[in-house]
């Protein structure tokens, strides 16, 4: 991981916040240091800090006019889920000019939610940190972090999961072939290597365009009329076009999943849902979906 250095101005006072690591652990501490420039004379009640998380989700709202036609519109809410507040500093004065370094830490909730950087339902959190100044106006810097979704959560059962959504192997079928797909390390983990192996069999040779591998996440949010999106995380070539099927094989395959923050999640407004798809792709007629569920966490780290 790396490290994060942000800077503002905000009422007179030049901020510079260095946080050790960009990706927080759920259950840890963000560690990073403080510095602040006065550009006059600055007195606050306190210097204070905390870690925000926000939850955003859309849904679909239909109005009538009154006149018997009716229109439907997407309305996106916000709500702030979580503030973990931390004094850092009791009353404090600083000359003008004066610059003062401080340490800090900041505890990160052991069951975070993670971030989840979707559309129609979306998780983020923020690092603030102000100066709590009597009858003028605040000083702060926002900072944006992520807190991430660990496979020691899921394994847990803080999310509740599909039934093999943390099994290494799972079984699936379709009209024209059936099987299991292994997948090494479960639950998946973004920005990470993956590997594991297709067993199929199939009813006589298929003419296909390809055999295709992809990781899907569905995202919705768990409201009346909420909306919902189908993302794909990662998508392979495991087979080019030409015939393919018939007795059972056992394909490989492996490759590193991109970081894209869609872990499995379970939120007051929204959840996802990832699947693992073997798609066997045909010229003019439908294709075939080998399909699993699985999880998807952000680190192996815990």
């Amino acid at each position: 991981m790396t490290g994060i250095v942000a800077r503002a101005n905000s009422h007179g006072i030049d901020w510079e916040v260095g946080l050790e690591r960009d990706l927080l652990l759920p259950g840890t501490t963000a560690k990073g240091s403080l510095t602040l420039l006065s550009r006059g004379v600055t007195q606050a009640r306190g210097l204070l800090a905390a870690l925000v998380a926000t939850e955003q989700w859309q849904f679909d709202e239909t109005t009538n006019d009154g006149r018997g036609h009716t229109s439907t519109h997407t309305v996106t809410k916000t709500e702030e889920l979580q503030r973990l507040p931390v004094q850092l500093e009791g009353p404090l004065t600083l000359a003008e000019g004066e610059r003062r370094v401080i340490a800090f830490e900041v505890p990160v909730p052991p069951l975070g939610p993670a971030t989840l950087e979707a559309t129609v339902s979306r998780l983020t959190w923020e690092l603030e940190v102000k100066l709590d100044r009597p009858g003028e106006f605040d000083s702060a810097i926002v900072v944006p972090v992520r807190v991430l979704q660990p496979t020691a959560l899921l394994r847990a059962g803080v999310v509740d999961v599909a039934e093999f959504a943390l099994y290494e192997s799972a079984d699936s079928a379709t009209d024209v072939a059936r099987g299991s797909v292994e997948i090494e390390p479960m639950p998946i983990c973004v920005g990470a290597a993956m590997h594991g192996n297709l067993t199929i069999e199939t009813d006589g040779e298929l003419d296909l365009q390809e055999v295709r591998l992809e990781l899907r996440v569905k995202v919705k949010a768990t409201v009346s009329s909420g909306r919902h999106e189908e993302l794909t995380v990662w998508a392979a070539q495991l087979i080019g076009p030409g015939h393919f099927g018939g007795a059972k094989q056992v394909i490989p395959f492996e490759d590193d999943i991109p970081p894209t923050y869609l872990p499995t999640i379970e939120l007051p407004h929204g959840r996802t849902d990832a699947a693992f798809h073997v798609v066997l792709a045909r010229s003019w007629a439908r294709d075939p979906h080998l399909v699993r569920d699985v999880s998807i966490c952000s680190t192996t780290e815990i």
